[in-house]
Order: C-alpha cells, then structure tokens, then sequence
C-alpha cells in the first residue's frame, strides 16, 4: 500500500508538471490489458488517434503487479517478454492525461471498458470519467448488425473483427494485426466512419 499511494502521488505530480500542449476534442481510444477487471487487471497497451488518423499516443506497458496474463495474452498476444522493457504507466501517466484532459467527444470500440482502465490506473478521475462525451461504435454496431438476443432484451454485441469484415476493412493497410490497440483504433475509427456515412 505505502509503494501504490507513493506511485499514486508520483503520478499526480508528473500531470501538474507535464508542458503545456494542444491536443484534439475529439479522439479515438483502445487498449490491450491483463483481463477484464479495471481494477484489478493492468493496462499493457494504449493507442490514441485523432480522427484523421494520426496517432496521438501509443506504448506498451509492463505490469505493476501481474508477471503473466496467459488468458489475455492468448488474445492481444501481447507476452510478458514484449513488454519487460516497456515502461510502468505511471511514466507515461502525464502525457495520457494532457491528451484526455483536453477530449470533448471519446470514440471508441466497447469504450467504457477503455476508460474504466484508465480510471483503474488512476489516470483520470471518477468525476472525468462521468463527464466525458463518448461514442462507442460497438452498440452503433450491435443494431446495425442486427443480431437480437431474447435474454439481454438488446442487440448482441459484436466483436471489432466482425464490424471490420462487414465493412470490409483491410488490417493489412496498417500492416498492424487486430487485437493490438493501435490497429483496433484504425479499424474503430473506419468503422464509425462508415456508420456515420450510411447514416
């Protein structure tokens, strides 16, 4: 607890001090974690772009407390050896923040499970999580793919493969494979775009 609160005011600092820097209101986000508990699990990647493209941010990161995430990894492929030289969030803290400090409008693919990492992470705040605007292109999806389920009462969601295949996105554009955050940005960002297109 002493070394978690020690990181925790490290990181509330590296914020107050990072410079000053304009960034776009409107973003795309994706990460890659440990497992699916934001508290709990840790963020091994985040990837950011803005919605022309360009990439904002994007790192690996080594885990603070997990050594191995087999299940995840069977996923991301993201291994415990790709990430031993990464740095530990709370480097990279500051930056992320100046980057979702300034963001009016957040897109992303299951974009909730994205900003409940960071909040886990203590990158943003409960109050800043509650007050982003967001716009999570897989319930867009669920509706337009169409898929009900009885039990849920709501469209089933989908996964960012089987949204990219029915627009017929090529991962090979980016040369980046599905399951790494910065290509699954790409494919969000292509996939909202043609949402918004048939709208």
């Amino acid at each position: 607890m002493p070394y978690q609160e020690l990181i925790w005011k490290l990181t509330e600092k590296t914020k107050e001090l990072y410079p000053k820097k304009e960034y776009p209101q409107t973003i795309v986000i994706d990460t890659e974690t440990t497992g699916l508990d934001p508290f709990r699990d840790e963020l091994l990647q985040v990837s950011i772009i803005d919605e022309d493209g360009n990439v904002l941010f994007d790192s690996y990161f080594k885990p603070l407390k997990h050594k191995e995430w087999s299940k995840a990894e069977s996923v991301n492929h993201i291994s415990p050896k790709m990430v031993a030289d990464a740095p530990y969030i709370n480097e990279k803290a500051a930056e992320l923040y100046a980057i979702l400090s300034q963001a009016h409008w957040i897109i992303g693919y299951n974009v909730d499970f994205d900003l409940r990492f960071l909040m886990g992470s203590d990158i943003i705040t409960d109050e800043e999580y509650n007050a982003f605007r967001t716009e999570d292109v897989m319930i867009q999806f669920a509706e337009i793919y169409g898929e009900y389920s009885v039990y849920h009462e709501d469209y089933k969601w989908q996964k960012l493969t089987t949204a990219a295949a029915y627009y017929d996105y090529d991962w090979n554009v980016k040369g980046i494979e599905a399951h790494n955050s910065l290509a699954d940005c790409f494919a969000t960002l292509f996939v909202y775009h043609k949402i918004l297109s048939e709208e």
